[in-house]
């Protein structure tokens, strides 16, 4: 049913549409005073109502006109004479306007006809205008940048110079739509004046002009990179050179700033250095640098500029100063062996920062004074020798082409084996750099520390390094390490008179896991435990400090034993014998771990020694266990037969006067903490016993009233006596328990006057009744014996329900 409602309202409302639109059609149409106005502007529009509307035809109408689907005031509107509506709008603003005419019949408005109007704002300006000379062509290339531009409005860009001489001269580029860049010709271009130059954007209403650029053209030129054509080395320590600029400048004849970079090629710690040279100076001309270093290969490049634009670098080009003696000096360091007598010294030196060989360096030559000796002459910068205890000054001197360097004297020291620093430990800064840090020494006789370290991985022994470093210092840092290789760093603190003992550790800039993992091998195969060792890993395979081994045992039911150490053995123990077990091996470091391969092996049998010492313990163990267990038995016989087998009163064979506190209490176990009295418990049924010459004569009986005994000794009980007339019925008391008998933790019992007239037997002495004794100090009397009426044949009936008194009271009859 909603579907066929559906497909008949839509084609209603469908239709219902093409004639609201057909009879707004003969109304007539809006027309506007422009179709694109400027944003800002004015506009008017109007409608001419046709008299055959039928919106209108016979009814009382308004209109309204819309902009944008906002209201217009009805003050901008108004009515022209011939039956023309209009409106006046003083400014339009956004992108866009749709003025739209309306008729509204009393509520109900209908739009008639309308018309959209585009509004064109100002292009926008063109920034960051630059020009600059290109010596290919000899013109000058001019670009900017056009902002962001309305692609549906046509916008034009015009490129307008002018020339500021005795002849002013303008010149006026207009360009196609898109292009932002004009390549000025060389003819339109005075190279010496200056010249004004500006962009001129357009669009149907406007015309912006950019901001207006000032220049020289050649003083705008960016040159191209200098060619260094020859460096000569004419004296000790100076260059001439010889440059010129690109083939396509060789035509400018101008004066230039030139900025000179020079860096020292096999010193990589040595810093660029920049030397500007301020115009006039030329092409094809030379330029003198001196105060440089002798013998020392320079990198150097050049760049010039006319005014203010830098040229880009020239090619490097490599020279080298000229040769002399070496001069400055080496820091060096001697090693002397702790023992006392003659023995090897080690010698090493290195140049200082003061140090310039001034050439290539052909020897080294150490040599005593006294005695006169050469002691070494190497290329190398180590020097092994004899140092006797007559030797007390050696000195180092370098030789060159051109001569040597001033003797160094090398100081030996008389003192060794001196306090060494306490403390030293190594940091990773990078892959290829440490932070070394140690404990300075607080003394005023230490004049510094010597920090020196070399490679353990190559062979043979690698280059020693070395590093002198003042008292004040407690730390460096260390470069030039090569990962995962191990580095021995040791320090010496030197004194006044002497040299301390050295500090080493070994060190890794980065660490990873090892590249090998040791081999586990058995030592010792038992019964129960098993010895396993393994090998050291070769250093150069450790890729790190071994931190530690890891062992896994396992079994065939995988009961594992994991076993940690740091050294190259373990004892395996609480094996099983005869069974099989597999054995893992990983190492440690601090960049990561390395398993190894499983290795299998099988305990062997108990031998008869193991056995014995394993049977003797167990069966002596047991025959102690067996004596003593004998021993307390025989010992605690009564409290243990009393703790299992108790004994328990018979109720029907009971009676209040044979039944003591001392009878009671035997069966009953000692209890650990006895804050209360033990409880004397009683049967259901607690019977008078009276002897045979006691008849039940009386009317009444002596009561006695049960006191409560707390377990103090002080206090007694009371006996509560009333004389009554005798009577042929005999008192009795009930028991009642809060549970069964089993259960006799529970709450004690209460003592109760039975209130039954049925006659029991008598007391023996009716004047002195025997009382009834409350044995717990929780057992609370509920009321007295009352007095108990003449036997009737009515409580014959009673008796069916107490066969055990029916009994009583034939044996008591029988007794009298």
């Amino acid at each position: 049913m909603a579907s066929v409602r559906l497909s008949v309202l839509v084609p209603w409302m469908y239709i219902n549409t093409l004639l609201k639109v057909a009879q707004a059609l003969v109304c007539g149409e809006v027309n506007t005073s422009a179709s694109v106005v400027a944003v800002g502007s004015s506009i008017s529009a109007s409608f001419l109502l046709n008299n055959n509307c039928p919106l209108t035809k016979g009814k009382e109408f308004r209109v309204e006109w819309k902009i944008n689907n906002h209201l217009l005031p009805t003050n901008l509107t108004y009515m022209e004479r011939n039956g023309t509506y209009a409106v006046f709008i003083p400014q339009i603003l956004g992108t866009s306007a749709e003025i739209t005419f309306g008729i509204c019949v009393e509520t109900n408005c209908q739009i008639v006809d309308g018309s959209t109007v585009k509004v064109i704002h100002p292009p926008p300006i063109p920034k960051n205008l630059s020009c600059a000379m290109t010596f290919a062509t000899r013109g000058m290339l001019c670009k900017w940048d056009p902002s962001q531009e309305t692609a549906d409005i046509s916008t034009t860009y015009t490129l307008h110079t002018s020339i500021r001489s005795t002849t002013p001269k303008s010149y006026r580029y207009a360009l196609p739509p898109g292009v932002h860049f004009y390549q000025i010709p060389r003819v339109d271009i005075d190279l010496s004046s200056k010249m004004e130059i500006y962009v001129e954007v357009a669009n149907v209403f406007w015309s912006i002009n950019s901001a207006c650029l000032l220049l020289v053209p050649m003083e705008s030129a960016k040159y191209g990179p200098p060619d260094i054509q020859r460096i000569e080395a004419y004296q000790l320590g100076c260059f001439s050179y010889r440059w010129s600029l690109p083939e396509s400048q060789s035509w400018v004849r101008l004066t230039f700033d030139v900025e000179l970079s020079l860096k020292e090629v096999d010193n990589k710690l040595a810093k660029e250095e920049r030397v500007f040279l301020r115009s006039p100076l030329q092409p094809n001309k030379p330029i003198k640098r001196c105060d440089l270093l002798h013998w020392t290969n320079y990198s150097i490049k050049m760049r010039v500029r006319y005014v203010n634009v830098w040229s880009e670098w020239s090619d490097p080009k490599v020279a080298t100063t000229l040769t002399t003696a070496p001069s400055g000096r080496l820091d060096t360091w001697l090693k002397i062996p702790d023992d006392d007598g003659d023995d090897i010294a080690q010698l090493y030196w290195k140049p200082s920062q003061h140090f310039r060989a001034n050439g290539r360096i052909k020897s080294y030559t150490v040599e005593s004074k006294e005695p006169q000796q050469i002691l070494c002459d190497t290329r190398e910068n180590y020097c092994f020798f004899n140092l006797s205890k007559w030797i007390r000054q050696v000195y180092l001197t370098a030789s060159n082409a051109d001569g040597s360097s001033t003797p160094i004297e090398v100081k030996v020291y008389g003192k060794k084996g001196l306090e060494p620093v306490s403390n030293i430990s190594v940091h990773r800064q990078s892959e290829s750099s440490v932070l070394i840090v140690w404990n300075s020494l607080v003394s005023s006789r230490v004049m510094g520390y010597m920090l020196e370290w070399r490679s353990l991985s190559k062979t043979p022994a690698a280059q020693l390094f070395f590093t002198l470093l003042d008292k004040n210092h407690s730390s460096t840092v260390v470069t030039g390490f090569e990962p995962y290789k191990p580095y021995e760093i040791s320090i010496y603190p030197k004194y006044l008179d002497g040299i301390g003992r050295s500090l080493t550790v070994i060190a890794y800039s980065k660490e990873k896991a090892p590249s090998l993992v040791p081999e586990l091998m058995f030592g010792e195969i038992h019964s129960t435990h098993v010895h396993l060792l393994w090998d050291e890993i070769p250093l150069e395979q450790r890729n790190g400090i071994i931190q530690g081994y890891t062992i896994y045992v396992w079994d065939e039911r995988h009961n594992i034993q994991i076993l940690r150490t740091k050294t190259t053995d373990i004892l395996v123990r609480q094996l099983q014998p005869l069974s099989r077990y597999n054995a893992l091996i990983s190492v440690h470091t601090l960049g990561g771990s390395l398993n190894g391969s499983v290795v299998i092996f099988k305990t062997e049998q108990l031998g008869g020694v193991e056995f014995v010492l394993l049977v003797i313990p167990v069966c002596v163990g047991l025959f102690l266990l067996i004596l003593i267990t004998a021993f307390s038995c025989l010992n605690k016989h009564e409290r243990l037969k009393l703790c299992l087998w108790p004994i328990i009163p018979d109720p029907a064979n009971s009676s209040i006067r044979r039944w003591t506190t001392t009878d009671s209490l035997q069966g009953m176990p000692p209890f650990k903490e006895d804050k209360d009295p033990v409880m004397v418990y009683l049967s259901h049924f607690s019977l008078l016993d009276p002897s045979d010459k006691e008849l039940c004569n009386s009317d009444y009986v002596k009561e006695n009233l049960w006191s409560h005994d707390s377990g103090s000794h002080d206090e007694g009980n009371n006996l509560f006596q009333t004389s009554q007339k005798n009577t042929d019925v005999v008192p009795y008391a009930t028991v009642v328990f809060s549970g069964p008998y089993e259960n006799q933790t529970a709450s004690p019992p209460v003592y109760l006057r039975s209130e039954s007239t049925q006659p029991l037997l008598g007391v023996e002495d009716p004047d002195s009744p025997l009382p009834y004794e409350n044995l717990s100090g929780r057992v609370s009397v509920e009321n007295f014996f009352t007095k108990i009426p003449q036997e009737s044949t009515e409580n014959e009936a009673l008796w069916e329900e107490f066969p055990m008194l029916r009994s009583l009271e034939n044996r008591n009859t029988d007794h009298i």
